[in-house]
């Protein structure tokens, strides 16, 4: 076999790999940025769920209000952490449905 039909090949071998690693990137954006167009089976696994859940803090204010957040609250404040799935609501009630 001669150098250059070798080298050829090598620069194609290369050529083949970018675009399936390319592929493979695209595809896990695409469900990273989509987590509700995952397969059934894919949802399932350990990496699907984590895609599919957010982390909440939720505290009560120095006045009583129920706060929620991505981020904790300040140092010192007592709180509790919850997940979520991406799709439930977790909006606070209206102040006047509070109790």
């Amino acid at each position: 076999m001669s150098t250059y039909i070798k080298h050829h090949s090598n620069k194609r071998y290369l050529l083949w790999g970018i675009v399936l690693l390319a592929a493979v990137g695209g595809v896990g954006a695409y469900f990273y940025l989509h987590p509700e167009s995952l397969p059934e089976w894919a949802a399932k696994t350990p990496v699907g769920r984590d895609l599919q859940t957010t982390t909440v803090y939720k505290w009560q204010d120095a006045s009583g209000a129920w706060q929620i957040s991505d981020q904790p609250p300040p140092a010192g404040t007592r709180f509790q952490v919850e997940k979520y799935t991406y799709d439930t609501n977790v909006l606070p009630l209206p102040p006047q449905l509070q109790r």
